[in-house]
């Protein structure tokens, strides 16, 4: 049976941003939501599962439905939450501050002329007004800052970490990937994963699934690139999570994922740890 520890909910493919980064914004969800209850009752059914993360597009898009599932799961998960901080309201801020969560805002510039070719808007104000909130609200392991380093990006990192180190607050990098993003910045081509043909090849597998707006589940986000896995795990309108996750296909596909050598390998779902 597979035994997934880390939940990813992409919770809409939406976003209230224009980043040259990805392409997601261009698009729409094609498929009606899946009602919350699913959500909250697939998660709670899942043994060992330590951490849930919720991303888009956009998630803050439905910041009423990350409410109900803050409520309505085990304050023992951890919830990541995955924005870029325009719709970081103090509201909602103070809502969640309660709950065991830790936001991630994406920032991968502190220069204002840039920050509009990065966001495709002129949205750096509001995104720092929310942050300079958060940070008095939030305790230092609630939040945090991500940057994604490229080509484009590469000269404005060591900024971005010093704004953190300024808050207090932890500052990562993830490697840019233009796979599944389509956006038009240029990946370091040196940035690569080498794992010993001998070892597995993918940490994703057997730890974690990715759930989509629509219910369809996958072990990850990237499955439909792995050869004779293009189908999802199931979806939780039709099935319930057991039957999901005790399913030959999702045993074929687990097996697959630990010899899977794709770019999405530098992602961080796929580390070790």
């Amino acid at each position: 049976m597979y035994r997934p520890t880390d939940i990813y909910y992409m919770n809409t493919i939406e976003c209230n941003q224009k980043c040259t980064k990805c392409s997601h914004w261009k698009n729409k969800d094609k498929a009606p939501r899946i009602p919350t209850e699913k959500i909250i009752n697939a998660i709670n059914e899942i043994p060992n599962v330590r951490e849930l993360c919720i991303v888009g597009g956009e998630p803050l898009l439905f910041k009423e439905e990350i409410n109900k599932i803050l409520d309505g799961i085990s304050n023992e998960i951890r919830t990541v939450l995955i924005t870029n901080g325009v719709l970081m309201s103090n509201e909602f801020i103070r809502k969640i501050s309660k709950y065991n969560i830790h936001i991630v805002v994406s920032i991968d510039t502190m220069d204002r002329e840039f920050w509009k070719f990065v966001r495709g808007s002129n949205s750096y104000d509001k995104v720092f007004e929310n942050l300079e909130y958060a940070t008095t609200i939030l305790k230092p392991t609630q939040i945090s800052i991500q940057s994604v380093l490229s080509k484009e990006t590469q000269s404005h990192i060591k900024a971005v970490y010093e704004y953190a180190n300024s808050k207090n607050i932890f500052h990562s990098t993830q490697d840019y990937v233009s796979e599944g993003f389509e956006g038009s910045w240029t990946a370091i081509k040196e940035k690569k994963v080498t794992i010993p043909k001998n070892e597995q090849q993918c940490f994703a597998a057997d730890r974690n699934l990715s759930i989509m707006q629509n219910g369809d589940v996958f072990t990850c986000f990237q499955q439909p690139w792995i050869k004779d896995c293009q189908e999802p795990l199931g979806n939780l309108n039709k099935n319930i999570i057991s039957e999901i996750l005790s399913s030959e296909y999702a045993e074929i596909v687990s097996e697959k994922m630990k010899n899977c050598n794709l770019p999405c390998k530098v992602l961080k779902c796929n580390t070790k740890n």
